[in-house]
């Protein structure tokens, strides 16, 4: 019989969506930067707690070859339990009604998607804590959660901050960006999408990713391990 400890540390055997995931190999990190290929996504949430809170939708698009694939994107409402429907504040802010998600496709399904469509590549978010929390979190009854490397623009940002100031290109005291989306693909002359929306996030997110990755590829950081030494989590 399995010890009181044993059975509380005990993982749970991982479903088939999860073992396939599992299987594909990472890219190998020494591939210059646009060889590799990424998946951006954002998610909504009913918070920010996914102790109480639960996903609700998901935006993806796919890069390669430093190029945002317009053509491959995905995007999905997620049915939240019972016990976690959208709050009223949650509504104002991604104008999702639980009439909306009523029909929605329940989490199983969605992240099954998710885990075929990232299998094998690199996956890129904006303040990556966040979604990557919730998405382990929906993905724990199941056996799985995401796989590392993950890259995080906001990271990213900061480093590039860092370095700008290294290099002499901007003052010493400059405060650091604010890790604001739209704020940070503003600064970069990037066009930028109405916000609280999955996919038009993961969009935003992609341009600024390249933005970013270009600029660090000309600081020398021209490979899948320096960008993640950039802003891997």
């Amino acid at each position: 019989m399995l010890s009181f400890w044993s059975r509380l540390f005990q993982r749970t055997p991982p479903a088939d969506f999860v073992r396939a995931y599992e299987a594909f190999p990472e890219p190998d990190r020494r591939l210059p930067w646009r060889e590799v290929p990424y998946t951006v996504i954002d998610v909504e949430t009913t918070g920010l707690d996914p102790r109480h809170d639960a996903l609700i939708a998901i935006g993806a698009v796919n890069v390669e070859n430093g190029r945002v694939l317009l053509k491959q994107t995905w995007h999905s409402l997620i049915r939240p339990p019972p016990d976690r429907e959208p709050s009223v504040e949650s509504i104002r802010v991604h104008h999702l009604t639980s009439d909306e998600l009523r029909d929605a496709p329940p989490p199983e399904a969605v992240l099954a998607e998710l885990l075929q469509r990232i299998a094998g590549r690199v996956l890129v978010v904006h303040v990556a804590e966040i979604d990557v929390r919730f998405i382990n979190a929906a993905l724990k009854p199941f056996g799985g959660r995401l796989r590392r490397p993950i890259l995080d623009t906001a990271r990213l940002a900061m480093t590039l901050h860092l370095n700008a100031q290294w290099l002499g290109e901007q003052p010493r005291d400059m405060p650091a960006p604010a890790v604001e989306l739209r704020g940070l693909a503003s600064a970069l002359g990037l066009p930028v999408y109405a916000q609280h929306n999955a996919l038009n996030d993961a969009v935003t997110t992609a341009q600024l990713f390249i933005a970013q990755a270009t600029l660090l590829a000309d600081q020398g950081r021209n490979n899948l391990a320096g960008l993640i030494r950039a802003g891997g989590v």
